[in-house]
């Protein structure tokens, strides 16, 4: 359960930043990475294989794609916080936090254009979502 609170804290800094400046700290998404790895190798995470490791990464991977093909309307940060998630959590549990975001992001934006408080074109930070996705998941 601590791996968790600490994916949640890297989240939480990352989510405030992203929140308020439009921009993800990558010195916190990369020592939230480096804490998983240093975790992963000093088995305190259990023995699990490459292939899951490499599945758990692929909804970051899918965001990079995602970021490149758009020319950043979806962000690059938005796939390296996706990696640290994979890094901590297995697929099922990153799936879920990614697919609860954008859920509660699409409900979000959906009500704010039908009250014409955004328009169409207007950024809404990601990172904030993951994080909503995150304490969705500890709930379960």
């Amino acid at each position: 359960m601590w791996v968790e609170i600490f994916l949640f804290c890297f989240l939480a800094v990352c989510a405030v930043f992203d929140g308020l400046q439009k921009q993800i700290p990558l010195a916190a998404v990369w020592l939230g990475m480096l804490t998983a790895i240093c975790l992963r190798i000093g088995g305190v995470m259990g023995e699990v294989s490459l292939t899951a490791i490499a599945l758990s990464l692929m909804p970051g991977a899918v965001f990079f794609l995602l970021a490149f093909i758009t020319r950043e309307k979806v962000g690059y940060g938005d796939g390296w916080v996706l990696l640290m998630i994979g890094l901590f959590l297995d697929f099922a549990h990153c799936f879920l936090i990614l697919m609860t975001g954008l859920l509660i992001e699409s409900a979000v934006a959906l009500i704010l254009l039908v009250f014409r408080e955004i328009r169409r074109d207007k950024e809404i930070p990601f990172c904030p979502f993951l994080l909503l996705g995150m304490g969705v998941m500890l709930c379960f």
